[in-house]
């Protein structure tokens, strides 16, 4: 289980609510949508295969965004 949690968004609309998130995780990466959001950590390609290779290494994930988005992504994997 990795212990540092990925803050995931989907928009840049959400970066400065990920950095203050980050702030009182400060080992948290965040991961940003490539093409939508830049300056995240970690660049992703797609929401749900991010979400499930997440979910699967046991990484603490802090969505912003829509819980169902979350749900739907993640129930392959449960």
């Amino acid at each position: 289980m990795n212990a540092s949690p990925a803050i995931v968004i989907l928009g840049a609309s959400a970066l400065a609510t990920a950095r203050r998130v980050q702030a009182l995780y400060p080992q948290a990466r965040i991961h940003g949508l490539q093409g939508r959001v830049e300056g995240a950590d970690e660049p992703y390609q797609d929401f749900g295969d991010t979400l499930r290779a997440l979910y699967r290494t046991g990484t603490p994930i802090i969505a912003l965004c829509a819980a169902g988005i979350v749900i739907r992504s993640l129930a392959p994997a449960l």
